[in-house]
This record gives C-alpha cells, sequence and structure tokens, in this order.
C-alpha cells in the first residue's frame, strides 16, 4: 500500500454529466435502494485510477490487469456499511470522485461493505442550494468525514507509509501496533497467503541469485571481478524495486533499506554474511 496523489477537484467525464447529477438525485432519495450504474462511476474512471495507481490495487499493490481486470472501488460502501446494518449506506457519495479506489478483485471481495470507524458515523449529507451535497459531505477528506475517525487507511489521504512495516517472511506488520493499520491488514486481508508467497518470490529469487554468485565465486569458476559485477546488478534491482510503478514496491522499500534483515542474515555463515554485508556497503557508497 502506497499513497496516490489524486486531484479530487478534477473528475473524469462522466463523473461531470447530466446523467450523473440525475443519478445523486435519484441516490439521495432511493438512499440504499438506488440501482448504481457502473457505467457513470466505473467506465471512464477505471482508465483514470489505472493510471494513478500505475495498474497496482490500492490495497495490497498487485497488478492483475494481465488477467482479471481491475475493479473500481467504493471506499465509503454506497448501499450498506457491514459494521452497522441500521446503516443505508453512504449512497451519496456513490458517484464521488474522492470515494473511488483501484482495486483488484480479491481485496474488493474482501473488503466488500466493512467500514469499520471509531468516531460517529454520519448518515446523511448537508444539501447545497442545488440539491446536491455539498463540498463538506462529500469531499474524502472533509472534517464532516474525517470525524468518523475511519479505521480503514485512505491511500489518497493518508501518507500509509507510515504506519506498515514489512517482515522477512513476507507478512505486513502495522508499525507499533497502529490500530488503523490492524484493521486495514485485517479487512483487505493482506497477509493472505497468495500476497505471501508473491512477496517471499521476489526476495528468494534475488537471495538466490546472489548466493549463486558467491558459490561459483567460492568454485573458481568465475573471477572476483566478474562477481562483484554480477552482484552489483542484483544490488541494482533490488533498489528499483522501491520505484512506486513496480508491484510491491513498499515491500521493495524494505528490502532495500533493511537489507541486512532480509538477505544478509539469511546466509548460513559468518564468513558469507560479512562478505556481503561489505558488498552492499561498497555499493552503497558507490565503490562496488
Amino acid at each position: 500500500m502506497i499513497s496516490i496523489k489524486k486531484d479530487f477537484g478534477v473528475a473524469p467525464t462522466t463523473l461531470t454529466t447530466a446523467e450523473r447529477d440525475t443519478s445523486i438525485k435519484q441516490a439521495l432519495t432511493e438512499k440504499n435502494t438506488h440501482k448504481f450504474k457502473s457505467k457513470i462511476y466505473r467506465d471512464s474512471t477505471l482508465v483514470a485510477l489505472e493510471t494513478l495507481y500505475q495498474r497496482k490495487c490500492a490495497y495490497c499493490e498487485t497488478d492483475t490487469t494481465a488477467g482479471a481486470p481491475m475493479q473500481v472501488e467504493h471506499y465509503r460502501p454506497k448501499a450498506k456499511v457491514t459494521e452497522a446494518q441500521l446503516h443505508e449506506g453512504y449512497y451519496w457519495v456513490g458517484y464521488e470522485w474522492s470515494n473511488l479506489l483501484l482495486s483488484c478483485s480479491k481485496c474488493n471481495n474482501k473488503k466488500r461493505n466493512h467500514f469499520p470507524i471509531a468516531g460517529v458515523r454520519v448518515s446523511t449529507p448537508t444539501l447545497n442550494v442545488n440539491g446536491f451535497p455539498d463540498d463538506a459531505s462529500r469531499l474524502a477528506n472533509s472534517p464532516f468525514f474525517l470525524n468518523e475517525q475511519p479505521l480503514l487507511l485512505h491511500p489518497e489521504i493518508d501518507r500509509v507509509e507510515d504506519f506498515f512495516i514489512f517482515k522477512p517472511d513476507g507478512k505486513i506488520e502495522a508499525l507499533n501496533n497502529n490500530p488503523r493499520a490492524v484493521e486495514t491488514i485485517k479487512t483487505c486481508s493482506l497477509n493472505r497467503k497468495d500476497l505471501i508467497i508473491k512477496r517471499l518470490k521476489i526476495l528468494n529469487g534475488l537471495f538466490n541469485e546472489i548466493q549463486l554468485e558467491l558459490k561459483e565465486l567460492a568454485a573458481g569458476t568465475i573471477s572476483t571481478a566478474n562477481a562483484r559485477h554480477s552482484i552489483k546488478r542484483i544490488f541494482q534491482k533490488i533498489f528499483s524495486l522501491q520505484n512506486t510503478d513496480k508491484e510491491y514496491s513498499r515491500f521493495g522499500y524494505f528490502l532495500f533499506t533493511k537489507f541486512d534483515n532480509f538477505f544478509t542474515e539469511r546466509f548460513p555463515t559468518a564468513q558469507q554474511q560479512d562478505a556481503v554485508r561489505k558488498l552492499f556497503q561498497l555499493f552503497l557508497k558507490g565503490q562496488l
């Protein structure tokens, strides 16, 4: 999960049409019985969201666009709320740009209509002179909504990088047991088996590459110069994994910044650990 900058004041075309305005008016009357039109909130916003999120899920950073299509997810549920059965849902922001995120099907299916909060839940909007929800009642970053104290992190509002850490076992954890991070991990199942497997596949592949170079160097099948060059390329690959366009870039950030924890400490002997640690230090200094 990484932070995304979205201009809430510049929405895709289908969120600025007369049809959208009519649908909002209908939702205000019909509330949770309103049949939300995906062609309005999804069809043109999907491309815009894929661009903003670099084709990665807002929650788990998986890119599934080559397989199952990404989905447009409502941060605040548009029809009902699992944690408040008598609540009629946040029907008035069903077509709101600041309430729409990009999600893979697995995170979307896990989150569904969950929206836990620590404050007091709002149930109705304030309308402007034209009969539409005013800015305070529709923008996800307004005090009106923030006072609910949502436990689910919003990547377009929160600096989500400050809430999580990754561990060498491939799991994501809440930093300092932060309740919002704990709830987000739980709600979106960010430690589900397939995610851990994918993270570990990246880590294990890179570790095996480093290990192979050291084995070949020890066996004398490659020269020291060739080994250093190859290991430098591997380190460069690890460094690039934290680029925001990369899948699981936040996991990549920890692979690089906590290199010893993820790589060095995995080597079986103190001699190997010392060698890898020194090589990485040389790389950081630009001397490898």
